[in-house]
């Protein structure tokens, strides 16, 4: 298990709640420190970040409702492990869901939020050569994230959240090449103009292949790495 001493030590007490805890967790899923199958005991884990087990146990409801934990009744909690059929069938849904919100983006142009898509861009794009493929994750999360808010429906934001933590396991575990880098930085810069003048239709099927092509390389990696194990 990942090691979460002093995560919460700045933390106080009070606010160390399950939505605290649910995050540390999270992010230590999304950034590859606790893999699939990886257990997660309440006990430990309430050790590990100075808390009571009650908002432990929370956050991993949490979890479970995101695709991230399975609970099994009289079991350790797990990471969620997917076999490769799961994460084909996951991409296709974040493909419709994902188009859908670039979509209603298009038609709401609201600019406030359009600023907040523009600004997780330019910060994308300010990455580093040196950056790590959990920073890449996070910074390409915070892009589509931010599509999805500016879509206008908390239910939407809600879904293409669950389907892109579940997704985003798989891609903080590899660095993308500096060709791979261009290529979505010439995607979300295409899908953000759609967005921006208003078409609908085009961010869509933008958003639809943008995700399509993110599918193709996880899988082929995945599917690389299991024949290797073999």
């Amino acid at each position: 298990m990942a090691d979460f001493s002093g995560e919460l030590v700045s933390v106080p007490t009070t606010s160390r709640t399950s939505e605290g805890v649910a995050q540390i967790i999270r992010a230590a899923i999304l950034g590859g420190e606790l893999a699939p199958g990886a257990s997660l005991r309440e006990r430990r884990l309430a050790e590990e970040l100075e808390v009571s087990r009650t908002p432990v146990r929370e956050a991993l409801f949490t979890l479970q409702g995101e695709g991230l934990v399975e609970l099994t009744p009289g079991r350790a909690a797990r990471v969620r492990r997917l076999d490769i059929a799961d994460i084909a069938h996951l991409y296709r849904l974040r493909g419709l869901l994902e188009g859908f919100a670039a979509a209603c983006a298009a038609r709401r142009r609201d600019e406030e939020m359009l600023g907040r898509v523009r600004e997780a861009l330019a910060a994308q794009r300010q990455l580093g050569q040196n950056v790590t493929a959990t920073e890449q994750a996070r910074a390409d999360l915070a892009f589509h994230e931010a599509i999805a808010e500016a879509a206008g429906s908390p239910l939407l934001l809600t879904l293409v959240r669950q389907v892109l933590a579940v997704t985003m396991v798989f891609r903080a575990g590899y660095r993308s090449s500096s060709a791979r880098t261009r290529q979505v930085l010439r995607q979300h810069g295409g899908i953000l103009k759609a967005i921006n003048m208003g078409s609908p239709a085009e961010a869509e099927a933008l958003m639809a292949a943008h995700v399509a092509d993110a599918a193709e390389l996880v899988l082929r990696t995945l599917k690389k790495r299991a024949g290797n194990e073999r």
